[in-house]
């Protein structure tokens, strides 16, 4: 891949957040904007790290009590708008379980079993009225979601519900869920014939009433792994998938809806699935891992449109995900498992 000559584009040296940790981890905000990482680690257990009130992170990794042999897979985690972090994964026997915050910005955690038969990691998105809805592929191969009862704080979580469909040997795959500008969340699945899906709720926090499935990729497109999924800056549902080597996205058009458009693709040759954030200027940051397993960034070239500039060198070894967030000054820090099995961030300068 070759260097960009995209302004605005620099990127100080990783740090390391130490631990030996065994999958992606999971990045929320607390309600003072301090942020706070989860990983397995331990084997089968979850730790986490924050910030201080200073930004400077904690010298050691916690482990969050109760959590002792429950995490099988990679932990996903979200704000709410109560300002409490919730942390979701996947438990060595398929079930899905929740860790909720205690309290504001509080070290302390409480845990539930929110779900059975889980074949793959969970996502999580909020709905319009700050529920939270949980999706994952059953090892029944169908998409399920379970979602809070109510906006009252904290609330209990409904029973889970099947959204149907085949994900056939790819329900191993996590499922991306995002909210777009019209207040709904989609969800997008690795299908059957390898290629990508999405299913829309059919009006805003409707959990229970949703639509049928529509393509986003093409017919037999050879998807590999899991898509991803991200906002523009207008709320159009932007969707990444990778086929090969190369990475696609596609977006919702004008006026939202399910008919998304010709899929552009990223550059270079990658070995994961696109991941992006929506930068403080409006355009979105696409991480990309390179064939040879360093990260690279492509940048959005203009708000809301489909041209992404060339691939720009940031650096490491991954052999997942990156994992974008924001810091409380807007600037994007980019957690990722490394080669060492420590766990690594580069910086926005």
């Amino acid at each position: 891949m070759s260097s960009s000559t995209t302004p605005g584009l620099a990127w100080a040296s990783p740090f390391g957040l130490g631990g030996g940790i065994s999958v992606d981890p999971a990045v929320a905000p607390n309600a003072d904007d301090r942020l706070s990482v989860f990983v397995r680690a331990g084997g089968s257990d979850l730790y986490v790290k924050s910030q201080q009130r200073n930004w400077s992170w904690e010298a050691n990794w916690t482990q969050v009590a109760g959590t002792s042999g429950t995490v099988a897979g990679t932990p996903v985690a979200v704000r709410g708008p109560d300002g409490i972090i919730n942390v979701f994964w996947r438990g060595p026997d398929d079930s899905i379980w929740a860790l909720r915050q205690a309290g504001i910005n509080s070290g302390a955690y409480a845990l539930t079993r929110i779900a059975s038969g889980s074949a793959s990691n969970p996502t999580a998105a909020l709905n319009a009225d700050g529920r939270i809805s949980v999706f994952y592929n059953g090892t029944d191969r169908a998409l399920w979601h379970v979602y809070q009862a109510g906006v009252a704080y904290p609330s209990g979580w409904n029973q889970p519900e099947s959204l149907a469909g085949d994900t056939a040997a790819n329900n191993t795959l996590t499922p991306a869920a995002v909210r777009g500008g019209d207040g709904m969340i989609q969800v997008f699945v690795h299908g059957a014939a390898d290629e990508i899906w999405g299913i829309s709720e059919m009006g805003p926090d409707s959990t229970s009433n949703w639509g049928s499935y529509f393509p986003v990729s093409a017919r037999n497109a050879g998807a590999v792994g899991s898509p991803t999924a991200v906002t523009d800056a207008d709320q159009r549902i932007r969707v990444f998938w990778r086929a090969g080597t190369t990475g696609y996205h596609a977006v919702q058009p004008a006026g939202y809806g399910i008919t998304y458009g010709t899929p552009g693709t990223t550059q270079g040759k990658i070995v994961e699935t696109p991941v992006a954030i929506l930068a403080m200027d409006g355009r979105l940051e696409v991480f990309v891992v390179a064939d040879n397993r360093s990260l690279y960034v492509c940048e959005q070239k203009q708000a809301n449109g489909d041209d992404f500039a060339d691939a720009a060198y940031i650096g490491g070894n991954l052999p997942g995900l990156p994992v974008p967030a924001r810091f409380h000054d807007n600037r994007i820090v980019v957690p990722h498992r490394g080669s060492d099995n420590g766990l690594w961030a580069f910086q926005q300068v």
